[in-house]
């Protein structure tokens, strides 16, 4: 009797897709724009998480910027400096500003940098972050208590990643929303940001629009041109 062979199991191999290396995400320009519909940011403004540029470079077209200055952990960016903005001692090493404004790497990353900041930023920071930075976690109860944003926007769901399969691109759990630090307001606002009502919008990296319309954005809202809804 000849006896035949088993075949071999055949074992598929999926590629998982991890998180990014240093947590880091590049900004949709929708971000930037929408914030600048709702927060003139002027004088000199720095970027702590500055990454691909993907912020600076809007911010360095509005015509009340006077300077932007940038940073990142990683030296491999292309940034005026390469401190860790978790730390205080770095914020030491950065020039005086009249605004932050970053999308800082979230889980335990986001509270230090953003109490750095607010203690850099003579007028204010505005900064994208989870929806849910809001909870008063030990890391940052007290800051929330002593300092509640004075604008919060709340922005409709980005896919900055694919799925862990790598197959379609995938939400975070929570929704981010641009959290304003005015040091100069006397009241607290929330605004509810839908899709339908923000200009250039795409839902992931794949859709983006280009940076020259992005540019163009920029423009038309200093110039007044596109008005709050």
């Amino acid at each position: 009797m000849t006896v035949a062979p088993l075949l071999a199991p055949e074992i598929t191999v999926i590629e998982t897709v991890t998180r990014h290396p240093l947590n880091f995400y590049e900004s949709p320009s929708w971000f930037t724009t929408e914030l600048l519909r709702h927060v003139p940011l002027s004088g000199v403004i720095g970027e702590p998480c500055v990454g691909h540029g993907a912020i600076a470079s809007l911010l360095n077209v509005c015509p009340h910027a006077e300077h932007i200055w940038t940073n990142d952990i990683d030296p491999n960016k292309q940034a005026h400096f390469h401190y860790d903005a978790i730390l205080a001692e770095s914020w030491e090493e950065f020039p005086e500003c009249d605004w932050i404004c970053t999308n800082p790497p979230y889980s335990e990353f986001a509270s230090p940098i953003i109490k750095n900041a607010y203690q850099k930023a003579r007028i204010g920071v505005a900064a994208f972050l989870l929806t849910s930075f809001l909870e008063p976690c030990d890391d940052r109860a007290d800051f929330l208590q002593q300092h509640p944003p004075s604008l919060v926007l709340i922005l409709p769901r980005f896919c900055f990643r694919k799925d862990k399969r790598g197959t379609r691109w995938a939400t975070d759990n929570v929704t981010i929303s641009c959290f304003v630090w005015d040091k100069r307001a006397t009241g607290q606002q929330i605004i509810i940001r839908p899709k339908s009502e923000i200009i250039g919008f795409y839902k992931n990296p794949e859709q983006a629009i280009s940076q020259e319309r992005a540019i163009e954005i920029v423009r038309a809202i200093a110039k007044g041109e596109l008005c709050n809804n």
